[in-house]
């Protein structure tokens, strides 16, 4: 998966669970998704949602406190869940 596919389909995952992101509103890469309304209990939810589209399972010394901080970390995560 190319980093740029990956960002898109990440977003379409994670923007149900940004209860402050506005629906019109841009998310960028590098983007704060906490401040976009990500929190810990949205996290386990968005951690579920990610493992069933992309077909993963993430292995628990893979989460970190930044594995959720912007969509390029979660895009990762992904890609080193593959592994």
């Amino acid at each position: 998966m190319q980093l740029a596919e990956s960002l898109t389909d990440v977003e379409a995952v994670v923007r149900p669970h940004l209860k402050f992101l506005e629906a019109d509103a841009t998310l960028g890469a590098e983007d704060n998704l906490g401040e976009a309304g990500l929190d810990s209990m949205a996290s386990i939810d968005l951690l579920l949602d990610l493992e069933d589209r992309f077909d993963v399972t993430s292995q628990d010394d893979l989460l970190t406190e930044n594995s959720f901080a912007t969509l390029s970390e979660i895009a990762k995560l992904i890609e080193q869940s593959r592994d």
